[in-house]
């Protein structure tokens, strides 16, 4: 089963460590360094971008079978 969860504010340190390993899978596994933009320390998208997304939009957890499997930001 699928679902989609709000996020709950003890999840977030972790939800905004998974994006980032997201992010960074994407653009330098999946395309290597032609993509190496950093923001920040070695993270293509920064904590500071993950923050203000939460901050003014609405953020979700996907949870297939009670397990986290990803996560969204709807603005």
């Amino acid at each position: 089963m699928v679902e989609l969860k709000p996020l709950e504010a003890s999840d977030k340190e972790q939800f905004i460590k998974d994006n980032q390993e997201a992010f960074n899978y994407g653009a330098l596994e999946e395309f290597g360094m032609r993509d190496n933009h950093f923001e920040e320390d070695e993270q293509i998208i920064s904590r500071e971008t993950i923050e203000n997304s939460i901050a003014e939009g609405e953020a979700y957890r996907i949870v297939v079978d009670g397990k986290n499997a990803g996560g969204l930001v709807r603005s």
